[in-house]
């Protein structure tokens, strides 16, 4: 397919995704599309002549649904990417389109003007994943999704109460809340990890934008270092896979010779061959995976111009958004409170965007983030 890229249809797109980046769902969006009366996919292809199946079961140009946004925010084309074999046919006689699973897909990248950024395309595609919840008030916190327990790795939980003001509304470990002795509450205010996050970005920010070349050799060495680590342990892995999965096939060939020869009965053998080749399968799902990690790892490595990009977008942030959030951090940690000199401390770890975990080299600064919460 040879892509002309529609103006119009571009910067309705170009708003999808800074709606998702500003904590808009996809039904949320679709309302405000609604709202704004812009005319939805459908509509817009007929107005200019483009044919197409109208399967919106109603006449109204001006309403969108969720479904259309979810697909919009997906689409791996408007990266400027050809993407194929998304659906197929059970037999020529049947006309039905079914979907494709996404390992099937043929993507070929960078046959046709983007229309998103890939920096953008990606924190969306985790802010899907996370797929945030609406309080009991109608609204995302702008945290929501973000946050982990550095003790036992699962989210933090928004609590918020209606008439509560802001500094009361606070995030807890969800295993603390769900089993009893698993965990501490690893309790955190929400303007505490905001105070923490802003004073974060506006450090490493700073630090690249007046220190661009020791920041890019900084995050280089680093994540080379991160990622050396992490291909020889996915190396290890593969190689213990691949070992165990061989060491089945001798292990299946006995038993069917001891079958064969009356050393073990029919039943038996069905059963040790059943467990033994459900593990087999199992190992072979994870060597693909493995394989698919390391070169994904190989490939999204060096991440530091796409944050240099951001760096260069936001000269002087102020306060926090949403967009802001979810363009600079992937996730946050949260540590159990301590009592230092009589006060609550509580630390966090941010974990950047493109260049991981990073702490500007500032002579007055801790390799940890504190503050009294």
């Amino acid at each position: 397919m040879h892509w002309i890229v529609d103006e119009d249809a571009a910067k309705v797109v170009k708003e999808a995704f800074r709606l998702c980046m500003q904590g808009y769902g996809p039904t949320q969006i679709a309302k405000e599309f609604s709202e704004r009366k812009i005319m939805n996919p459908t509509a817009h292809a007929k107005a200019n002549g483009i044919s197409i199946p109208d399967n919106r079961g109603h006449d109204d140009d001006y309403i969108w649904r969720g479904s259309t946004i979810v697909h919009m925010l997906s689409r791996q084309e408007y990266l400027g990417h050809t993407v194929n074999f998304k659906t197929y046919r059970k037999s020529y006689k049947n006309k039905k389109q079914l979907k494709n699973d996404p390992s099937e897909w043929h993507i070929f990248e960078n046959t046709h003007e983007a229309i998103i950024e890939e920096p953008v395309f990606e924190v969306v595609q985790r802010i899907r994943d996370g797929r945030r919840r609406l309080t009991p008030m109608g609204e995302i916190p702008i945290l929501s999704g973000m946050l982990f327990c550095a003790d036992c790795g699962n989210k933090l939980y928004q609590v918020r109460h209606r008439g509560w003001e802001h500094d009361k509304e606070h995030f807890v470990c969800a295993t603390y809340r769900k089993i009893k002795g698993g965990c501490s509450s690893h309790q955190i205010r929400n303007v505490v990890v905001e105070e923490l996050l802003l004073d974060g970005i506006r450090r490493v920010t700073a630090f690249a934008r007046d220190h661009e070349d020791e920041f890019v050799e900084l995050v280089t060495k680093k994540t080379r270092i991160d990622l050396d680590r992490s291909m020889r342990d996915g190396k290890r892995e593969l190689e213990q896979s691949q070992a165990r999965i061989n060491k089945l096939d001798d292990i299946i060939q006995r038993l069917y010779e001891d079958n064969i020869e009356g050393k073990i009965s029919d039943e038996r053998f069905a059963k040790m061959t059943a467990n033994y080749e459900a593990e087999q399968h199992t190992l072979e799902y994870r060597v693909v995976e493995l394989k698919s990690n390391m070169t994904t790892e190989k490939e999204s490595a060096l991440g530091v111009e796409h944050f240099l990009a951001l760096v260069r977008k936001y000269t002087d942030i102020q306060e926090l958004t949403a967009e802001i959030i979810r363009e600079f951090v992937e996730e946050i940690y949260v540590y159990k409170a301590e009592r230092i000199d009589g006060r609550r401390v509580q630390r966090i770890k941010i974990v950047y965007n493109c260049i991981g975990e990073f702490d500007p080299p500032v002579s007055t600064s801790t390799k940890e983030q504190e503050k009294s919460a």
